[in-house]
């Protein structure tokens, strides 16, 4: 089946785990591929990993002018975007009296303005009946017995963007 034949998809942290997992099976169904990930090493192990029909673009999305750069490059290369799959994310899982200001602070620009910004500028280059599906999931583990707070945040993004949309 290639129901995606034709489209492009940005996937955010698409060099490991779930984002890698989503690319491959985006490939299957026919979909050009576009991956993040904060290194170059790792963007270009998941682009020679995916194939021909992918590409990457290194960017960390805590950074707002790499989040501003890779929509510019995305418009550049693709004109437009059929799908965003906002995956990359952080977290400091240790005990709560254990966490930092700066581990707060990182997880709370990747997690939540990270997500936040990448969606609000993919907006205007997502095409009609483009779809933007935000992850922010994960499994704890014994090792990760606490879950990072900022990874709830995006649920509440959610809301915004797609009412807003449909408002028009």
């Amino acid at each position: 089946m290639n129901r995606f034949t034709g489209k492009t998809v940005l996937i955010t942290g698409g060099t490991s785990g779930m984002g890698l997992a989503t690319a491959h099976r985006f490939l299957a169904e026919g979909a050009h591929v576009i991956v993040t990930g904060r290194t170059r090493a790792r963007v270009d192990s998941a682009v020679h990993q995916l194939g021909p029909h992918a590409s990457g673009i290194v960017a960390d999305t805590a950074d707002l002018d790499a989040v501003d750069a890779l929509m510019e490059t995305v418009r550049d290369r693709h004109g437009q975007l059929d799908g965003l799959f906002a995956n990359a994310g952080t977290g400091a899982f240790l005990p709560f009296e254990n966490i930092t200001e700066p581990d707060f602070d990182h997880g709370t620009d990747v997690n939540f303005k990270g997500v936040f910004f990448t969606v609000q500028e993919a907006l205007p280059l997502l095409t009609d009946g483009g779809a933007i599906v935000i992850n922010a999931s994960g499994r704890p583990s014994p090792e990760r017995r606490r879950w990072p707070l900022s990874l709830r945040s995006p649920r509440s993004t959610t809301r915004t963007p797609s009412s807003h949309r449909h408002a028009a």
